[in-house]
């Protein structure tokens, strides 16, 4: 189907406004309907044409690779799809110079090209891609997703000028084809205004379900206490520590939230709003606690996270103060020393900068010495077992990590637990293991029985220490939990846990796992190298790819103007065109205009002896197998059919005649 007049360069001009690409699209829509206008035309044949549609494909793959690398494969694909029009202009470009405006369907389609090689009496179509390639800028520049209605009109109005152009030669029925069109617009438009909602409600769904997985809750966080079976764990890592091993004790515990209320396996952070913090002069810097200028952070550690669609709680040593290096678009910090940033980057680095005793963690609440009542009579029972109540604040701490240090460390539950009793009160009496929400909880509703405040903090374990990194790697089966505790006025970290959990759970890992560490450190050194940008030698680069493409496409061809393309066409070579036997028919005598080699073989053959008739018969089939038949000659026919012609050329008795192709032979 043919496109309307200006509609290729109005698409291109709507794309690059779309876009904000509007000089791009400009250029290229003049210089394509300029094509379109120019009465100029070039000899292009098929593999010309294939050759063109090859190179845009292969240039569209590399940008795809080259924006994704760069920018994320979702987002650099779309842009991809938003160049699009651009890179695949050559293939229009090469159609509009063309004597019939077409180009063969095989060029487009390696598929065609094969099957009409293999069977050469299919038929191999030229069509216009014109209409096509309008629409597709349409929809490029709808990848854009500028959002608004000037997007919707354009394309009903291309749709419209495409319908058009294709209608059948009848004025009849040009007024209900435009009432029809404009209908299907306003039902496509309520169409779209409801999907949107229904996007809307669905997004609000989600939300309320709190459906995360890295970046966790600041909120609430569910347990799995009484779980049956194994705990899943996962060997991906999710943040990089680089700190040395001397420091391997201060890094263990990085604190990501702390939550005050346990209800039924569910621990939530109650009275902990969460406040927007304004960065400093640098935008980088973060103060979570503001310190005399003569007291700076002590010791600084650098870390990399992994962000959970842009965003993520970041884990921190205890007594954090400040974050720098930090080019977040927003952070947010809660009383419980929770701080979350939003950054649009799969790894963010940072440099936590921290003194002991001081943070940014509220002081006791009621909410931190309250114990549920179905726990209490548990609960009680083991202080008076362990006489804590009779000790000073620091040493009931003690004592409940003395006692739980004999509790063993466990993934796996066999049994359910017994009716009547909860998870923590069967923890405590009768298995006496299980994985570290047990301890923690076991630990902080303890203390809170004991009369000291506690919280419950969540977080992860530095415990690995990766050679080929140098740093502590952190994975998701690193995640942790522990208890928090005020004792003389500050928070301190009781981790109850026993010390070989991380060792337990080392042993269940893949034996791929080193492998697979050497891939996660390639990828993760590839993200954090800078964008690509490109320099002048790149653009020189591609300027000379641009030249080498037209020089190797238009070399040997022939600009003829409109009034000569049919002797153009016919003067294109063909199958055959340097057989001998044309030099022998100008030997024995010039065919007749109109005059087959047949009727020429007829006439000629009546002067001929029996022999010399019997081998001009046998060049003329060889000569005729090799101008018209798709397989050709073999070797071996090819050289008799060279020799048959010059044993009887009487031009040339001792040699091969010289070659006298006539192109518009019969």
């Amino acid at each position: 189907m043919n496109s309307p007049p200006a509609l290729i360069g109005a698409a291109l001009v709507f794309w690059g406004w779309q876009t904000g690409n509007l000089l791009v699209g400009v250029l290229a829509g003049v210089a394509l309907e300029a094509l379109r206008a120019l009465r100029l035309r070039i000899d292009l044949g098929a593999k010309e044409h294939a050759s063109v549609a090859d190179l845009c494909t292969i240039g569209f793959v590399l940008l795809a690779v080259l924006l994704a690398t760069n920018r994320g494969i979702g987002r650099g694909i779309l842009e991809a799809f938003i160049w699009q029009p651009i890179v695949l202009a050559p293939i229009i470009a090469a159609q509009l110079v063309t004597a019939d405006r077409r180009i063969p369907l095989s060029a487009l389609f390696r598929h065609v090209r094969k099957l009409t090689r293999a069977h050469p009496e299919i038929r191999d179509p030229r069509v216009d891609t014109s209409a096509v390639y309008a629409a597709l800028t349409l929809l490029a520049a709808g990848v854009a997703n500028q959002r608004g209605s000037e997007y919707y009109v354009a394309v009903v109005i291309g749709a419209g000028a495409l319908l058009l152009a294709a209608r059948p030669r009848r004025r009849a029925g040009l007024a209900a084809a435009a009432l029809l069109l404009a209908l299907a617009a306003a039902l496509g438009h309520a169409g779209h205004i409801g999907l949107a909602q229904a996007q809307l409600l669905l997004v609000d769904w989600i939300i309320d379900f709190n459906m995360r997985v890295v970046d966790a809750d600041p909120y609430r966080t569910r347990t799995e206490l009484g779980s049956l079976g194994r705990l899943k764990k996962y060997d991906a890592i999710v943040l990089r520590v680089y700190a040395g091993t001397g420091e391997a004790e201060r890094m263990r515990l990085l604190h990501r939230a702390s939550y005050n209320t346990y209800l039924a396996g569910t621990w939530i952070a109650r009275g902990a709003a969460m406040e927007n913090l304004e960065s400093e002069a640098d935008n980088e810097t973060w103060i979570l606690e503001r310190t005399p200028p003569q007291d700076l952070p002590p010791y600084r550690v650098r870390m990399a996270i992994r962000m959970e669609s842009g965003r993520a709680l970041l884990p921190l040593p205890g007594g954090t103060t400040r974050i720098a290096s930090l080019p977040a678009t927003q952070l947010r910090r809660g009383p419980l020393g929770t701080a979350h940033a939003s950054l649009a980057v799969d790894w963010a680095t940072y440099e936590a900068q921290a003194m002991p005793g001081i943070a940014f963690y509220a002081p006791p609440a009621p909410e931190d010495s309250a114990v549920a009542p179905e726990e209490r009579q548990i609960l009680e029972a083991v202080v008076a077992e362990l006489g804590l109540l009779d000790l000073a604040p620091a040493e009931r701490l003690r004592r409940i990590e003395r006692h739980l240090g004999g509790f063993r460390y466990a993934t796996f539950r066999e049994r359910p637990v017994r009716a009547g009793e909860t998870a923590l009160g069967d923890f405590l009496t009768r298995t006496r293991k299980g994985h570290c929400e047990y301890f923690a909880t076991a630990a902080t509703l303890l203390a809170r029985a004991a009369g000291v405040p506690a919280r419950y903090a969540t977080g992860f374990a530095a415990i690995e220490h990766s050679a080929l990194e140098g740093a502590y790697v952190v994975r998701a089966r690193h995640a942790h939990a522990w208890s928090r505790a005020w004792v003389e006025g500050r928070w301190r970290d009781l981790d109850t846990t026993p010390p070989v959990w991380g060792a337990e759970e080392e042993r269940e890992a893949p034996v791929w796992q080193g492998f697979a560490d050497l891939l996660r450190y390639a990828g993760f050194r590839w993200q954090q190298r800078g964008e690509f940008r490109a320099g002048d030698a790149w653009y020189a680069l591609l300027a000379a790819l641009a030249i080498y493409l037209a020089w190797s496409v238009l070399r040997g061809r022939k600009v003829v103007r409109d009034g000569k393309t049919a002797l153009a066409a016919a003067r294109r070579r063909h199958p055959g065109e340097d057989s001998e036997f044309y030099a022998l028919e100008q030997s024995l005598g010039q065919r007749e205009a109109a005059e087959t080699q047949s009727a020429w073989f007829l006439r000629i053959a009546k002067s001929l002896a029996e022999e010399k008739r019997q081998n001009l018969l046998a060049a003329l089939r060889l000569h005729q197998r090799y101008r018209f038949d798709p397989a050709g000659l073999t070797p071996e026919d090819r050289g008799r059919l060279a020799r048959l012609c010059r044993s009887l050329n009487p031009a040339s008795p001792d040699g091969p005649p010289k070659n006298a192709a006539i192109p518009g032979a019969k």
